[in-house]
């Protein structure tokens, strides 16, 4: 493969062109861009956050609103970075081998993002690695002297081998379906958390390894509306995108593209069910954000580097024209984009030190919230981005489709966020009761024995009367 395009033409189209490298060096104009708008709302919560987080009295809310901001800029970076920044502009020029002929192909449309989940998560897992590392060694000389918690026995280093692989291909497989689907479509399916996570503790309290989880009809009935919902809105996309193609024209939003796209964060859901289930069997490792990338960062990158190498997967819109082949590795996409833009395999590199800060963030946040706060505001996150993103046309990957899918995909989306948005509730509802419960427990016991003591102490008073 070869591309004909000047060196003048290259830096035109690569390098200063800031609807290709939205954050690149004019700030002012690169927020301003359309690459550059969607993060306008994530920079605004994480300020806002930050500054509420000054304030005591509302504080609590400023931890949610910075929360907010973190998963919003997070989602929407890894969703630019693997399927919307122009990685070859249109009009571009290839010397492509076809059949061991040398073929002059020309691009109709942009070659976007970069579909190497597996390999993209692998080099964020090696960076996350190294920023650790220059922490841990600039902080060793001072008072702020950091030491990874130890791992004394062997069941301890199983289940951070065991963490760090489901967790590495929760995330990797959905880098990867982020490649093939729009944020929105992947936001709602991951919405789905709850109900497959209890199926999953149900699944292994049959076998004895999970305390069997009480089945309240009502969550249920919620939990089973909000994925039927979402597989409402899954379906209605891809029949969209199937009935709006133009013929021997090349769409990124294939229904074939799109399918594949939903099976792998489909998988990615399962994952992470799998990873909170397993949290519950292994037992509580009790590693904060700094000893998960110190421990867990390599067990993954190995875990994950066989997959990047040798796993041949279709490759969406115009990457096979561009490459020649129908099929490709991780790695063989990694070596193509750094061929063809350095630029965005700097972005790349980036998302490593963008995920090790969110990793802190979201440590931080889940840490000091109460668990079922925590998780109200993640769904309310999902939920704020879907509609943000269906609302804002600078969001959206491509256009809202027609009548009757459009009926379809808002009615799903506002059921959905209603069925989950009252499943929280009820979660939150059912801890305060519980706690309520054990404090009057305690209360009735303590007071119990206080009556016991005054009977014991009469009972002595009585006894030297006589």
């Amino acid at each position: 493969m070869a591309m004909n395009m000047t060196e003048t033409e290259h830096f035109r189209n690569y390098g200063s062109d800031p609807m290709h490298s939205f954050m690149m060096w004019n700030p002012e104009q690169a927020m301003l861009s359309d690459s550059g708008k969607p993060f306008i709302i994530p920079l605004i919560g994480l300020i806002i956050g930050g500054a509420m987080m000054q304030v005591p009295k509302v504080a609590t809310v400023g931890k949610l609103v910075l929360y907010f901001g973190a998963q919003s800029f997070m989602n929407i970076y890894m969703g630019w970075v693997m399927r919307t920044s122009i990685t070859v502009p249109a009009g571009a020029t290839f010397e492509v081998n076809v059949d061991g002929a040398l073929t002059n192909v020309t691009l109709t449309t942009d070659l976007t993002g970069c579909p190497a989940g597996f390999a993209l998560t692998a080099m964020q897992q090696v960076i996350s690695f190294i920023v650790f590392s220059l922490f841990f060694v600039g902080a060793w000389f001072t008072p702020y002297r950091y030491t990874p918690k130890k791992l004394n026995t062997m069941f301890e280093v199983f289940c951070v081998i065991i963490f760090g692989c489901v967790f590495a291909l929760n995330i990797a497989l959905n880098n990867f379906s982020l490649g093939y689907i729009s944020i929105a479509v992947n936001l709602i399916i991951r919405s789905c958390l709850p109900l497959s996570t209890f199926l999953s503790q149900q699944m292994l309290s049959i076998f004895g390894l999970y305390p069997f989880q009480r089945c309240r009809w009502k969550d249920i009935t919620l939990m089973i509306i909000g994925v039927l919902c979402a597989g409402a809105f899954t379906m209605a996309r891809i029949l969209a995108a199937n009935a709006e193609k133009k013929p021997g024209a090349v769409d990124k939003d294939s229904s074939g593209d799109m399918i594949m796209g939903v099976c792998m964060c489909v998988l990615s859901l399962l994952c992470g069910s799998l990873n909170l289930a397993l949290a519950g069997v292994l037992g509580e490792t009790k590693l904060n954000v700094f000893d998960t990338c110190a421990y867990m960062a390599i067990p993954a990158t190995v875990f994950l580097l066989p997959i990047a190498m040798y796993y041949q997967k279709p490759v969406p819109g115009e990457w096979g024209k561009v490459f020649g082949k129908a099929t490709m590795s991780d790695y063989e996409i990694l070596m193509g984009v750094w061929d063809l833009n350095k630029h965005t395999m700097m972005w790349l590199g980036l998302s490593g030190v963008f995920s090790f800060i969110y990793n802190i963030i979201q440590f931080s946040i889940v840490h000091t919230l109460s668990p079922s706060a925590t998780a109200f505001g993640g769904n309310f996150n999902k939920a704020a981005l879907i509609c943000l993103t269906m609302l804002l046309p600078f969001l959206r990957v491509h256009a809202l489709p027609g009548a009757p899918y459009i009926y379809v995909i808002w009615s799903a989306v506002f059921i959905n966020i209603a069925a989950f948005s009252y499943y929280s509730y009820l979660q939150i509802q059912a801890k305060q009761e519980e706690a309520m419960k054990s404090k009057l427990q305690e209360y009735n016991e303590s007071g119990s024995q206080s009556d016991s003591e005054d009977e014991t102490e009469e009972s002595e008073e009585s006894s030297g009367k006589y």
